[in-house]
């Protein structure tokens, strides 16, 4: 499905275009009944651990990794774009993003706030509709949103982020002409204080040091690797299958994450996150 209008403001409206149609999709029949029965897991999932963890919260971490997988072919103008989507819930990626977090702060209180699709997907954006809304702002009222559930000294908000070219999030894109694909997991953290939600710190999550070199290694502004063109599913849908894509993707994730979380999480307010 073409999404020119999506990749035009992604970089403005960064949470806005994960929470809508790129966020989380449409689907097949077979699909939405899936995605159903993973909103009762979740909110199942959720009640066993508010029971079983108890107590109080330093960290609580709200994780936007998702369920999502970008197939993108780039052509030689943005208006020849193509962008399709499959759902990899098996992945388990905001799973892995949680334990991250949990690594990176050991000895602390991490636990995670739950939340539906659907509150991702409605909420709170229903209060403005400015296409031109920070990403910033959406981010933080979104933790606002859900604080009251599990209130925490702290909350990490890690969400799919736009690089430096048309790619977004996670995802494998082929370029016109280009001899190879490429693989990208692409999340930005922020963190707020837990009772005036004033941001403490904010990175992308990246796998090396923010270099001269390393940009240009890493070209598509975030965690990227070249794949094999045969790696690239010709339908949407084959890439949850796919475990050279889910392992890849798992991968870059956890060696970002857990390069960029310790420092993060870190520092105090004021100083310099990147």
């Amino acid at each position: 499905m073409h999404q020119a209008m999506f990749r035009s403001f992604a970089v403005a409206v960064i949470l806005a275009s994960c929470l809508t149609a790129t966020g989380w999709g449409q689907s097949s029949s077979t699909d939405a009944a899936a995605t159903s029965t993973s909103a009762q897991s979740v909110a199942k999932g959720a009640a066993k651990t508010k029971r079983a963890e108890g107590g109080s919260c330093q960290i609580g971490v709200i994780p936007i990794a998702g369920n999502l997988f970008h197939v993108e072919k780039i052509g030689p103008i943005k208006l020849t774009d193509t962008y399709e989507q499959a759902s990899v819930d098996r992945w388990a990626l905001d799973e892995l993003v949680v334990s991250r977090v949990r690594a990176a702060a050991p000895g602390m209180s991490v636990r995670r706030i739950p939340f539906t699709k659907e509150e991702l997907r409605n909420e709170p954006r229903q209060k403005s509709t400015s296409l031109f809304r920070s990403a910033a702002n959406s981010v933080k009222e979104f933790a606002q949103y859900l604080a009251p559930r599990v209130h925490c000294e702290r909350y990490v908000v890690i969400h799919r982020h736009g690089g430096s070219q048309r790619e977004f999030g996670i995802g494998i894109s082929k370029h016109y002409l280009a001899s190879h694909a490429n693989l990208f997991a692409m999340m930005y953290i922020r963190v707020y204080d837990g009772r005036t939600f004033q941001l403490i710190n904010e990175a992308p999550a990246l796998m090396e040091e923010d270099t001269y070199l390393n940009r240009f290694k890493y070209h598509l502004g975030g965690p990227s690797r070249p794949v094999d063109l045969a790696m690239f599913p010709e339908k949407a849908a084959d890439a949850a299958a796919n475990p050279v894509l889910r392992d890849g993707v798992r991968e870059m994730l956890t060696v970002s994450l857990d390069k960029t979380l310790p420092g993060v999480l870190r520092r105090q307010s004021g100083e310099a996150a990147r």
